[in-house]
């Protein structure tokens, strides 16, 4: 039978008080528990949990943050398929199996054989399940739309690669890096801002880069749940926020935006307050969650870090 209890309870009730523990600056290895043999289960997004009785050996990550997560922990040569842009060190040796378009090569990695796959739900689940279904390996869908599930996903994929210990204190370090920059910001007043992917699409704050903005204390003038499209640019005249971000594949420009009648009287046109964001960076589930909050806590508040 399944460790489901167990897995719960090593990546629910221990997780909190691992990370409290960091935070107090007493020492993070795990014990106990932390140590129990396989099978091992955890839970991810998907319907069904994921269940190994072995540590992962052939790992296919069609989620460059995932990739890198895995990377972190140490099981770098034991990937063998990873998407295109994932900077992992140590798995050079790794197919290319998702292209910069997010297309998964269904042949190239049913052909690697792998023992576990692990992907968001951005991914194409009908390719996902495939895979699992025909190469009989293990699916982990991980949660990738907040900095929390970045915790959990460093957590679980301990478990899965048979690095619990690692996992649990990958997951300290970005609570801890998260900690101190949400510390400096206590007594700092957020800012309006407009998070811009490309054509205005902006995101949601249940999304990785708007839980950031949040964090960083920014409040986006699209609100919590913008529509799917373009945000109307008379809108955003209208809200006119005080920090215009871009994430770096998105080709907007500050010439650009200069040169549109409707968007060149905003403040944050107007005063220069115009951010490219690395799209590698700050849309990822991953091991540099912390860093991108740095990355957009600067952005939006420079003078907190004078």
């Amino acid at each position: 039978m399944p460790l489901v209890p167990l897995s719960r309870l090593l990546a629910g009730a221990l997780l909190p008080l691992a990370l409290l523990a960091t935070a107090c600056g007493e020492r993070s290895e795990p014990v106990g528990a932390l140590t129990e043999p396989y099978p091992v289960t955890v839970q991810g997004t998907g319907d069904r949990p994921t269940v190994l009785e072995q540590p992962a050996e052939r790992i296919v990550a069609l989620d460059a943050g995932s990739a890198e997560l895995i990377g972190a922990l140490g099981a770098a040569d034991r990937l063998v398929g990873i998407p295109a842009g994932a900077r992992v060190p140590g798995a050079g040796t790794a197919e290319q199996v998702v292209s910069k378009t997010g297309e998964i090569d269904l042949d190239a990695t049913l052909g690697l054989k792998p023992d576990l796959v692990v992907a968001t739900q951005i991914a194409d689940q009908l390719d996902v399940g495939r895979i699992g279904r025909s190469t009989g390996a293990a699916v982990y869908l991980q949660p990738a739309a907040s900095v929390r599930n970045a915790e959990q996903g460093a957590v679980d994929l301990g478990f899965l690669v048979g690095e619990p210990a690692k996992g649990r204190q990958l997951a300290g370090k970005i609570q801890a890096s998260v900690a101190r920059i949400q510390e400096q910001l206590a007594s700092v007043a957020p800012v309006s801002v407009f998070i811009d992917t490309g054509f205005f699409i902006t995101v949601p704050d249940r999304s990785l880069l708007g839980d950031l903005v949040k964090r960083a204390k920014g409040e986006s003038v699209a609100g919590p749940s913008p529509g799917p499209g373009p945000y109307p640019l008379a809108d955003l005249r209208q809200s006119d926020p005080e920090v215009f971000l871009t994430t770096s594949d998105s080709d907007t420009t500050l010439r650009s935006l200069k040169a549109n009648p409707v968007t060149a009287g905003i403040r944050a046109v107007k005063d220069k307050r115009f951010v490219v964001l690395p799209a590698a960076l700050v849309t990822r589930a991953g091991p540099h969650v912390g860093a991108a909050l740095v990355r957009i806590a600067h952005a939006l508040h420079p003078d907190a870090f004078d």
